[in-house]
């Protein structure tokens, strides 16, 4: 089969995945020759692509060519293609057939060996099950699981991961409800996901929320860090270079990475546990309590703007 029979094909292929399937919503991936996945102009995501590219080669000490990488809920597969363009092994695990058909399609379209995508969910991760990762992507899916799932996939993250963890999520600035997982206790506030009455068929349609469980935990950026730190990570970072334009101020892109603690031999007086010293900005429970009673009545700018005032005021 020539050149222009294969391209032919793979466009026909493109053309039955979105028949059958719904377009691309999420990743605008150029294939080459004129071809993308949307359309020949930013789409969105592509800005935190760049940044999270960028994170990779500075903080791994091999080049990319050198690592396995893990994209979990890689949606239709935009990092996970990247980092193969690369020349690193890439997995992605994605639980909505629609998105991982478009992936395994790109994967083809790009003549790309070095990248396999699973169907399956992420809260299914182990190492038994998908190997060990020098970098592993959690973009997106952390604050679409409610408790005491998130904490555990923080732990699993950990459990697979030999060096860099980049989390990019959505956090609560206020911690309205506390979480208990393992005799530890972390901040946060629960959020929708579905509504309480969506049917199964419902829930897998509704491309950009949860698999199933109708609510979920935002964890507060305190508490998440501390959370990283127990799962095993011994430095966690925020990263703001590259910058992404319009982030949400409750969305982060953390760099957690795996090393050996270090003793230090000059001031051994420190306490070795560091990351329990980070203290939440907390609120009488009364408060709020009386908050989400209130702010039932109000519009959500309005939400908004009282509960800063509120919490921020009462804050230690």
């Amino acid at each position: 089969m020539n050149v222009d029979a294969i391209q032919q094909n793979l466009s026909n292929e493109k053309s039955a995945i979105e028949k059958a399937y719904g377009a691309w919503t999420a990743h605008n991936l150029s294939l080459g020759d004129g071809v993308y996945t949307i359309k020949n102009e930013v789409v969105g995501d592509e800005v935190k692509l760049r940044r999270v590219v960028q994170i990779v080669a500075d903080v791994c000490e091999r080049p990319i060519r050198d690592l396995r990488i893990l994209d979990l809920a890689c949606l239709e597969g935009m990092y996970a293609l990247e980092f193969s363009r690369q020349g690193a092994r890439v997995c992605g695990i994605e639980g909505r057939e629609a998105n991982i058909q478009k992936a395994r399609y790109a994967a083809r379209y790009l003549s790309l060996q070095g990248a396999e995508f699973h169907q399956d969910d992420v809260r299914n991760l182990s190492v038994g099950k998908y190997g060990a990762f020098d970098v592993v992507l959690c973009l997106g899916i952390l604050y679409h699981l409610d408790s005491p799932d998130i904490f555990n996939f923080v732990e699993q993250i950990s459990s697979v991961c030999r060096r860099v963890a980049i989390i990019d999520t959505a956090t609560s600035l206020y911690p309205e409800e506390t979480f208990l997982y393992k005799g530890k206790k972390y901040a946060g506030r629960t959020v929708r996901e579905h509504a309480m009455n969506a049917s199964a068929d419902d829930r897998k349609r509704n491309l950009w929320a949860s698999l199933d469980n109708p609510s979920a935990v935002h964890p507060t950026k305190v508490s998440l860090y501390r959370l990283l730190y127990d799962v095993g990570f011994t430095s966690v970072y925020e990263c703001h270079i590259p910058h992404e334009p319009e982030k949400p101020t409750e969305r982060v892109t953390l760099v957690a990475i795996k090393g050996t603690p270090v003793p230090l031999l000059c001031c051994p007086q420190l306490p070795t546990g560091f990351a329990r010293d980070l203290v939440e900005e907390s609120s009488p429970a009364a408060l709020r309590h009386g908050f989400k009673i209130v702010s039932k009545c109000f519009p959500g700018r309005f939400k908004h703007a009282l509960r800063q005032l509120l919490f921020s005021t009462t804050s230690k």
